[in-house]
């Protein structure tokens, strides 16, 4: 009988399941017997849980995931002898919600907490524990207990290369800033990173085991740290990494060209910004603490370093006006971004948008989280803007983004390709629901 099965809920990015990667493998460190059941990967929860029937079923929750997460954990309840768990960021903000389905909700990091519910039990319904400061502390995420014949065999487009055998990681926790959208605009947690050493030594763990041919950094903001980005990068050539590409996430005011240049010796060919707006007021709105003249600076930077950039906006936010979008619109075309895509701002329970929809009374009683994809979802919070004004911009701007990635010959061969996907990505108007 298995100590803890920790489930992965079929909905989200094709990426594998590292924040449960991290606690079953801070778990098996500590002698407890853990197993990851990932229906994303195609795995049949409910025979899993009833073949290896344990003790503690811990559950991870976004908010787009959490109707699946909801129906393991009631499945879990009406017909397995196990404790039920759920954590993640959805559930650590909706704990009352959560706790109707589960036994425990953990809030905040897990590692943790769970180690101590297995050893000692759970001494209430809602569990937290503080952070953990050095998180060099916790193993590499468990990948053993994941299909990574799955993920490393999904072919993912970066840039205009597609790739496969692709390598994701994560090598901090927590972010300084407190952009409105974001889940960090309450967590409030600090920042803490993973040395250079352990790095590099993950990525040789993935190179060795896995046969990993590209990397993705999947922090918030790689290059923040700059005394650790020049350990990385100059660990990363030592160690001939140098020669398989990667690509990070970043904000626009934490590279120069110094960095930019030092990065793309390194291997890096990529870099993914969210520019958000081409709008100076609603970047101030959004609390992005950038500017306008900081984005296209950054691009600048890049090409002359020759690295890619790809850049990800909202539209629809709260204040924003047509002529605001158009300034979002003018932006992709004018400057060298190499892809670009676009989405309608939601507001994500706990955030500080979320508390301003509210006040307006934007959040109905009943909430199909299932519609959290950025695109369709029913609580939009444009305030000056029509649903179907935006509904044809935001078809506009698809198409525009398709164009930008593609080319128009490469949009056309793709739409030969793929005439169903991509024709419901870039001309389908969107409906509300």
């Amino acid at each position: 009988m298995i100590d803890v099965a920790l489930v992965n809920p079929g909905t989200g990015a094709i990426y594998p399941p590292l924040n449960l990667g991290f606690i079953a493998s801070y778990l098996e460190n500590h002698g407890v017997s853990v197993v990851i059941i990932d229906e994303q990967a195609g795995q049949n929860v409910k025979k899993e849980l009833e073949r290896l029937d344990p003790h503690i079923v811990g559950i991870t929750a976004t908010t787009a995931a959490a109707p699946d997460a909801y129906r393991i954990a009631d499945y879990v309840k009406e017909n397995l002898d196990a404790l039920t768990i759920m954590g993640g960021t959805h559930a650590s903000v909706m704990t009352d919600e959560a706790l109707q389905h589960v036994d425990v909700v953990v809030k905040g990091e897990g590692e943790r907490a769970m180690l101590d519910i297995v050893k000692n039990g759970a001494e209430s319904k809602i569990i937290s524990r503080p952070i953990i400061e050095n998180i060099d502390e916790t193993p590499m995420p468990a990948r053993h207990l994941m299909d990574m014949k799955f993920y490393l065999s999904h072919e993912e487009e970066i840039g205009k290369r597609c790739c496969k055998r692709l390598g994701t990681l994560i090598t901090s926790r927590g972010c300084p800033y407190r952009c409105i959208f974001c889940y960090n605009s309450w967590r409030g947690t600090p920042v803490r990173y993973n040395s250079a050493e352990r790095v590099v030594e993950e990525l040789k763990h993935l190179v060795e085991v896995y046969d990993v041919r590209f990397f993705n950094f999947l922090d918030d903001s790689f290059p923040t740290n700059r005394k650790r980005l020049t350990a990385i990068c100059e660990l990363m050539t030592e160690n001939k990494l140098s020669e398989i590409p990667w690509r990070c996430s970043a904000r626009t005011d934490s590279v120069d060209l110094e960095a930019l240049r030092m990065m793309q010796k390194a291997g890096c060919v990529g870099i993914q910004f969210g520019f958000e707006s081409g709008n100076q007021r609603i970047l101030d709105v959004l609390n992005k603490k950038t500017t306008v003249e900081q984005n296209k600076n950054a691009i600048k930077l890049c090409k002359e370093a020759g690295i890619e950039v790809y850049g990800t906006f909202m539209i629809g936010n709260p204040t924003e006006t047509i002529q605001d979008i158009e300034a979002t619109e003018r932006f992709i075309e004018e400057n060298d971004i190499d892809g670009a895509g676009v989405c309608v701002t939601t507001p994500f329970p706990g955030t500080k948008l979320w508390k301003w929809a509210d006040e307006l009374g934007l959040i109905p009683e009943k909430v199909d989280y299932s519609t959290f994809n950025l695109q369709l979802g029913p609580l939009w919070v444009s305030d000056k803007i029509p649903a179907d004004v935006l509904d044809a911009i935001y078809t506009k701007l698809r198409f525009k983004c398709a164009l930008k990635n593609y080319g128009k010959l490469g949009y056309l061969k793709r739409l030969i390709r793929h005439p169903g996907a991509l024709f419901k990505y870039a001309l389908r108007p969107l409906t509300r629901s």
